[in-house]
């Protein structure tokens, strides 16, 4: 154990940010509740957070996390997470010959993070950064079939086939497949990747050629995305 004194006006700072994220917009009264600190200890923090441009304050006088941070937690996490799952994309990629890559959901879209590109001379190409058609995708439904129901109904919107049958499916399976129907010539399986909370964050996905991908190998690179998902749970 560290013998380093940790300062407790911080400590307890970080525990009113996320408080107030998971409960936003919240006043004053329910922060000091949740976290058990005074109510004028929880106003001094989020007058402090708020003049550092951490928080926001509603006409009511309630505290939300303020957009303009958004951005940096955003790319620090996507950051932190495609160090910590380049591993898993080269072996996906190692394993079955073909490309991998590492998908997140932004808001109502999906965000190629990272990929490891496959060796074959024919072989489906991506560009880190960009956008990822959502509909039929095997990353989304290997995502959705994780969130919650309230969550899953904007993606619904997105792509109709995300029913409760075909979701429960793919979670009883461990992993997503598209036959093609997102881009003519390719096929993809994905699996989601969880935290602790059985949240999904992000998924990881194999994409081939149709010609080499054939249906056949879809349960083999299907069991492949699962276990590697599987092994990054296991290790959180």
């Amino acid at each position: 154990m560290s013998s380093v004194k940790e300062i407790q006006s911080v400590h307890n700072a970080c525990r009113l940010f996320e408080a107030i994220a998971r409960m936003q917009p919240v006043g004053v009264s329910d922060l000091a509740r949740d976290i058990g600190i005074d109510k004028s200890a929880a106003h001094r923090l989020a007058i402090t957070l708020h003049s550092a441009r951490w928080l926001e304050r509603t006409e009511d006088g309630r505290w939300s996390i303020s957009p303009a941070i958004l951005p940096t937690f955003r790319e620090s996490a996507a950051t932190t997470l495609v160090t910590g799952t380049r591993p898993l994309l080269e072996a996906a990629r190692d394993q079955s010959g073909e490309m991998s890559m590492l998908v997140v959901p932004d808001g109502d879209r999906l965000m190629i993070v990272d990929s490891a590109e496959s060796r074959q001379t024919l072989r489906a190409s991506v560009t880190v950064g960009t956008e990822m058609p959502a509909r039929t995708s095997s990353a989304l439904r290997a995502i959705a079939a994780h969130l919650p129901a309230e969550a899953v109904e904007p993606w619904r919107r997105i792509d109709p086939s995300l029913t409760d049958s075909a979701l429960a499916a793919v979670r009883a399976r461990g992993w997503a497949q598209n036959d093609g129907e997102g881009f003519d010539g390719t096929r993809a399986v994905g699996a989601a990747l969880r935290r602790s909370d059985g949240l999904p964050v992000a998924a990881l996905v194999l994409c081939a050629p149709a010609s080499r991908f054939q249906p056949e190998l879809m349960q083999q690179h299907g069991e492949l995305v699962a276990r590697l998902a599987e092994s990054w749970q296991a290790g959180r």
